[in-house]
């Protein structure tokens, strides 16, 4: 009997380990998307597959002679496939990919440093020839129609190098033409192929401490700064392509480390201003923006958009090979691909050379210029019902969505549209109550935010009369017992020490005169204020309202709500009392410790408020929030100021510089502990390798 469970397992483990195997061939990289709003920073989780390689395109399954490098890829409205070789040499393709026919030379005219074909509705191709600076027009056949060069016009500049990139062609037959390395936008042409001007042309994003450089490169120039200088520029367009309703939509590629956001726009008529709200959107992944590929650094960069008449936008990144598909709000639906440079699987790359979809998006092919192949994706049956509730969401469309939602999360319970899908058709049925369960699941805000109005106004309704009535109550008790303790001197809190901490907020002047006179105050009920600081600092976070308390529970750490909070405070007394003894400020320790904890009820109570009112709020009402937020900070403020002006026999002037140089002080001394901590690390991981090399001898 032993020996058959042995057996068993056996053949089991063997079946296992084969399908495992038959599953990572099929699909051989992870399909994952973002979460956004669980907190600052969008969440990556796994999700089902949406698209999975159907079959590779090479040369022999086609039927042609072998490419030389693929150098772009088309697929026309009727699902016809144009692959651009930079052999001169056009290769077409039908729906089922079979070869139609081949186009070579251009009368005597050789393409061979083209870089993408467009095909218009009429049939008819157009060829960037980059290097070669024109467009070459020609027939469905291959007949050359005409050759587009640079515009003569006043509206160029005198330095601009006219290379075509890419172009579109809308209805109405506007052609729009990208300019490699061109910062003006889009050329425009008009029907009858005359330049109008350029279009939608990036603007140059700026930051505080962009503004602080610049400054500082003005003062003290040199030759690199210079050189940086110049080089504030706005971010070239590196593609384009347009929907069903003539929208332009543009890539910007990769942008810079520390501005990874808006790197595809959709231009509105007219003055090309973007309205696609993508400008604080991250198209690419958040941790990780640059990989070493044999010792150089290859950053992620958006290289090929399209998008379907649904509003999908799919982005193909080419350092990694991967493909983003993005939903019409700009909501990451999932990212598949991949291949890292190696490219050895079906379904991952070596070098990408462009991208298009037939089928609305039924499929997506992506070229590779170096194995020169065409991978296919088909969208699964998971990605197809996906697809297809998501648009009906987001159009409005709520008939019959709701079993499709539920279906859809026994499939993959890591979906969030289909949380936010739920939750909006819970809204638009009325259950206000459901909508929130599903949206705050779903980490839906403003869904949630709308069926919490709703249940809000339901609850005042109700509940009206026995909420005034409760008020008032309130109301009368509290003045009736002000009325009666001054009259007969009734004192609420006994303990001196506890009364005079609180009497701050009324006198401060003459509390503090005692602390610094008489010695009063008590360092106990200071360190019971910070740990009242740090609870509710904590609690804010934690128990604060679904709308306004954005963070990740699984990541949250309440150590770093303790240095940020408590840690900040006990950083300032040390500093300002280091800065004040070289000054020879009169503030001993214990006034100092006394002053600002005692300074520091003002917000330990606004906190305790905005704590109530951020589970009765809206983010429509947020302004409120944020006048109590700056309220509590000046009144701290002030009481600080009375304070350390008590303590130190300061006058104003010299308390202000005292309180600079502390603030300077408690940068230096985040800067020193950061660098020790690395030190540490530093010399604990030599200590590791070290013992290690020793143990392996």
């Amino acid at each position: 009997m032993k020996h058959k469970l042995i057996k068993f397992a056996a053949v089991l483990l063997a079946l296992l380990t084969l399908l495992s195997v038959g599953v990572s061939a099929a699909i051989p990289y992870e399909s994952y998307t973002y979460w956004s709003n669980v907190s600052s920073e969008r969440k990556d989780v796994y999700n089902r597959p949406m698209y999975e390689p159907l079959k590779a395109l090479d040369a022999d399954s086609i039927g042609t002679d072998s490419f030389n490098e693929i150098k772009n890829i088309f697929a026309d409205t009727k699902g016809n496939i144009y692959i651009l070789d930079s052999k001169s040499k056009i290769v077409v393709l039908d729906k089922n990919f079979k070869l139609k026919k081949e186009i070579g030379l251009i009368g005597e005219e050789a393409y061979d440093e083209a870089e993408s074909i467009y095909v218009h509705t009429d049939n008819t191709i157009y060829i960037c020839d980059t290097l070669s600076k024109r467009i070459l027009h020609i027939s469905e056949q291959g007949a050359l129609i005409e050759t587009i060069n640079k515009p003569e016009s006043v509206l160029i500049p005198d330095d601009f190098d006219f290379r075509p990139l890419r172009i579109v062609i809308d209805s109405q037959g506007y052609m729009y033409v990208l300019s490699d390395g061109s910062y003006y936008g889009a050329l425009l042409y008009s029907p009858e192929k005359k330049f109008l001007g350029f279009y939608g042309a990036n603007s140059v994003t700026g930051s505080i401490a962009g503004v602080l450089t610049n400054i500082k490169n003005r003062i003290f120039p040199n030759n690199e700064k210079k050189g940086n200088t110049a080089r504030n520029l706005p971010y070239c367009f590196n593609d384009i392509t347009i929907d069903g309703r003539d929208f332009i939509y543009t890539s910007n590629g990769y942008t810079d480390d520390l501005n990874r956001e808006g790197q595809i726009r959709r231009l509105g008529p007219g003055m090309g201003n973007n309205i696609l709200h993508s400008d604080d959107i991250n198209f690419v992944d958040t941790d990780v923006n640059a990989v070493y590929n044999d010792g150089a650094m290859a950053k992620q960069d958006i290289m090929d958009i399209e998008v379907d008449t649904n509003g999908f936008l799919y982005a193909l990144e080419q350092a990694y090979g991967r493909i983003y598909l993005y939903d019409g709000e700009c909501r990451m639906i999932t990212a598949f691909g991949g291949g890292m440079g190696e490219g050895k699987t079906l379904g991952t790359f070596t070098k990408v050379a462009g991208m298009s979809i037939i089928d609305d998006g039924a499929m997506v092919l992506v070229a590779d210029a170096v194995t020169n192949r065409i991978t296919v994706f088909a969208l699964t049956d998971f990605g197809k019902k996906a697809k297809e509730l998501i648009s009906l969401t987001i159009n409005g469309k709520y008939d019959d969505i709701g079993d499709g939602w539920k279906e859809l999360l026994k499939l993959d319970n890591n979906f969030q549209p289909a949380y936010s899908g739920l939750a909006r058709l819970s809204l638009n049925n009325g259950d206000y109550e459901e909508a929130m369960k599903y949206a705050k699941i779903g980490y839906d805000r403003e869904t949630y935010a709308v069926a919490f109005e709703y249940v809000r106004k339901d609850f005042l309704e109700r509940n009206f009369a026995l909420i005034f009535m409760v008020a008032f109550a309130i109301i009368v008790i509290v003045c009736a017992f002000l009325v009666i303790s001054s009259r007969k001197k009734i004192t609420l809190i006994k303990n001196k020490n506890v009364r005079q901490m609180f009497s701050v907020m009324i006198h401060p002047s003459n509390v503090f005169t005692d602390i610094k006179e008489k010695g009063q105050g008590s360092v106990l009920l200071c360190l019971v204020t910070l740990v009242m600081f740090y609870i509710v600092t904590v609690l804010q976070t934690l128990a604060g309202g679904f709308l306004f308390s954005v963070y990740d529970a699984e990541s949250f750490n309440s150590l770093w709500v303790l240095v940020r909070s408590v840690g900040l405070v006990v950083l300032w007394i040390t500093a300002n009392w280091l800065v004040c003894t070289l000054t020879e400020g009169k503030g001993k320790l214990k006034e100092i410790i006394i002053v600002t904890c005692y300074s520091l009820w003002p917000i330990i109570i606004e906190k305790i408020i905005r704590l109530f009112l951020t589970n009765v709020l809206v983010p429509a009402e947020a302004s409120f929030l944020g006048i109590l937020d700056a309220l509590a900070i000046i009144y701290f403020v002030i009481l600080m100021i009375i304070g350390l002006l008590k303590i130190h026999d300061f006058s104003m002037t010299r308390l202000v510089v005292t309180s600079i140089v502390s603030i300077i002080g408690v940068a230096a001394i985040i800067f020193l502990g950061i660098m020790i901590i690395m030190l540490l690390q530093q010399f604990f991981a030599f200590v590791a390798t070290f013992v290690t090399e020793i143990l392996t001898i």
